[in-house]
């Protein structure tokens, strides 16, 4: 077992180092994988930043390039000559100077490269000019009720239609107090402009840019997908936004995304970009793949490899060292049943030849004990016992003496019957069925001596024609009658029941007698698996045990167990050959 050991050990050593060395090889790899991972997010995060700080400046220069020109034309001193009820000139100076305005408008319209709708009023004259033909006067108290600092954003029909719209106001203070505002300059500008600044930016990378209000909803580029911007939105509502900017890391339409976003200065809105990280690191996520299927591959090829190794070496030397172990302990039927190649198949032809010379050997030696102990109990058949004899004669006086005729010729019958049965030193094996028969007349003469028990004998008639050592069922009723119901008070039963399989014949002798110890049935179990017994203790069933396995081999014999209603219950089991079942007989 040591050297078995020793060469299993080898082999795992081996086995082991070869997938240490490809587990360490991919713990190596993932984290060098990992930390390529993350450097290459955090290079895509601060690239994705920066082209997002240079959009959002752009977009606040736009915006305050817009609100400042209106502002400029809130103070210019042409334009503030509407504040006035009465312009000086005829008519016709009036038209001039409101063309003029006009004009001066519609250029400024257009100057920071986003079209703007501009429009001018006057609340004293209540004079309206505007560079769109969609202004036709205006209601007073809803043009003070819109007038706010800073820019606003009127939603429209749709987030498509939606404008931002600047107030600048003359006098300036006229935020605080709206209807002090003599002169309105209203600038609005649609998002046409801002969605193609947004198309420019995600045409130079690969991100989604977009622009996000809390209270005022998206506005995306021209091509962003419809599932995305709700995704988009849905996250972001969820979300507190910080003032400043921030990197997040959120799961979008079933992808991984970087989101970046800035607020933009004077706006209530921020501008936000995401980029597919997966999509950023395939080449990496590629890489990887591969050098896990190579792993794999790799792995595949060591254990096949370590597979055959093991079939080819291992389990040859292993199933030879089992075997050497089975004959050390007592097994001499042990062979190999392997195909071996080489010298494997030269070393296990000559391990069968000398186990099969050493089981002839030891054969040849068990049989001459075992006739050594025939021939004991051949002896000890010859010698009737005398306790016996007389207690039977004895019962024969007294029933004549009380004139039970009936009585004495059944004792007279059963003993002459059991007498010439037990004493008979011819043939070694007999039927079932006359086995059977002796057994019952020595029940009948215990049954008439004492009265003390009955016994029920239930044998399948298939069975009756089993051929068995002679006198290999008596000494177990024996057993059952002295030392399992002689001790016990009162009445008692002993069962003879028969069970076959195919191959398979068992005959069960239970009693509802004292029975036997835990610690005594182990013993006595332990004694008649023994292949010698030399103190000839229990040696009745000892001999019963050793003379079945004789003669049927394999799994049979003698085995005793404990009934669980009370008292012993002794199993005789035979096993018949292959190529006959036990109703055949």
């Amino acid at each position: 077992m040591k050297a078995m050991n020793l060469k299993l050990n080898s082999f795992s050593k081996v086995l082991i180092l070869v997938i240490g060395l490809l587990v360490l090889m991919m713990v190596f790899f993932s984290v060098y994988n990992r930390i390529t991972v993350d450097v290459i997010k955090r290079e895509i995060e601060t690239a994705n930043l920066n082209k997002l700080m240079f959009l959002k400046n752009q977009l606040e220069e736009k915006f305050n390039g817009i609100s400042i020109n209106s502002i400029m034309l809130a103070n210019d001193p042409e334009i503030r000559e509407l504040e006035y009820k009465q312009l000086s000139g005829d008519p016709y100076d009036r038209q001039k100077l409101k063309r003029s305005i006009l004009e001066q408008i519609s250029l400024q319209s257009g100057i920071t490269g986003w079209w703007t709708d501009i429009t001018v009023y006057s609340r004293l004259t209540h004079e309206v000019i505007s560079t769109t033909s969609n202004t036709f006067g205006f209601e007073d108290a809803e043009l003070i009720g819109g007038i706010k600092k800073g820019w606003q954003y009127d939603t429209g029909a749709s987030e498509d239609q939606g404008t931002f719209v600047w107030h600048a106001v003359a006098p300036s203070d006229a935020y605080e107090d709206p209807a002090s505002a003599r002169l309105i300059i209203k600038t609005a500008m649609g998002t046409e402009d801002l969605r193609s600044m947004l198309d420019q930016y995600k045409a130079d990378g690969q991100g989604d840019p977009l622009l996000y209000s809390p209270q005022s909803g998206l506005i995306g580029n021209h091509t962003i997908d419809a599932d995305y911007a709700a995704d988009v939105r849905a996250y972001l509502d969820s979300i507190e936004l910080d003032e400043g900017q921030s990197n997040l890391s959120v799961e979008l339409s079933g992808q991984h995304y970087v989101a970046t976003y800035q607020r933009l200065y004077g706006l209530d809105w921020y501008l936000v970009d995401s980029i597919p990280v997966d999509q950023m690191l395939s080449p990496v996520t590629k890489a990887r793949h591969l050098f896990y299927t190579f792993t794999a591959a790799l792995l595949i090829l060591s254990i096949v490899a370590a597979h055959i190794l093991y079939r080819q070496l291992q389990v040859p030397i292993r199933e030879l060292i089992r075997n050497i172990q089975g004959i050390k302990r007592g097994n001499y039927a042990s062979r190999i049943r392997m195909e071996g190649s080489g010298e494997f198949a030269f070393l296990f032809r000559r391990f069968n030849e000398m186990a099969e010379e050493i089981q002839t050997l030891l054969e040849r030696v068990y049989e001459e004990r075992i006739r050594s102990r025939e021939a004991l109990l051949k002896q000890l058949q010859s010698q009737i016992n005398p306790h016996f004899l007389y207690n039977c004669l004895f019962f024969i006086k007294n029933q004549a003496r009380l004139g039970e005729e009936e009585a004495v010729v059944a004792m007279a019958l059963n003993l002459g019957e059991y007498f010439r049965y037990t004493t008979r030193l011819g043939k070694g094996t007999t039927k079932l069925q006359d086995e059977l028969d002796v057994i019952v007349n020595y029940l009948e003469i215990q049954n008439l001596r004492t009265n003390r028990f009955s016994y029920r004998m239930d044998i399948p008639e298939s069975m009756t024609g089993l051929e068995i050592p002679r006198l290999i069922l008596q000494p177990v009723i024996e057993n059952s009658v002295i030392h399992g119901i002689e001790p016990k008070d009162g009445h008692a039963l002993i069962s003879i029941v028969g069970e076959q399989d195919a191959h398979v014949c068992r005959i069960i002798v239970s009693d509802d007698g004292v029975g036997i110890g835990e610690s005594e049935l182990r013993e006595l179990q332990s004694r008649l698996d023994s292949a010698d017994n030399p103190d000839n203790v229990s040696f009745g069933l000892w001999n019963v045990n050793q003379r079945i396995k004789l003669m049927f081999g394999g799994e049979s014999g003698l085995s005793v167990a404990r009934n669980p209603d009370g008292g012993t219950v002794v199993t005789l089991t035979f096993l018949v050959k292959e190529d006959t079942a036990c109703s055949e007989f």
